[in-house]
């Protein structure tokens, strides 16, 4: 499916996770990427090392 969206964020689907505090955690985000959407880390109240853990096994699980 193409739309504006899909080409501005080089997704498949125009399906954007919302960033759900602790729970948009590493395995959503990843498995949203991962579906074709645009998966989102929810970060805001995370500690730094929580959040850099949470960007490592995103990057590990999925190449999006």
């Amino acid at each position: 499916m193409k739309t504006k969206i899909t080409e501005l964020l080089g997704i498949e689907y125009p399906i954007i996770q919302g960033g759900m505090a602790w729970v948009a955690e590493h395995n959503l985000a990843a498995a949203v990427s991962a579906a074709g959407g645009f998966g989102i880390l929810g970060s805001a109240t995370a500690p730094a090392d929580v959040v850099r853990g949470w960007i490592k096994e995103v990057k590990e699980t999925t190449d999006k």
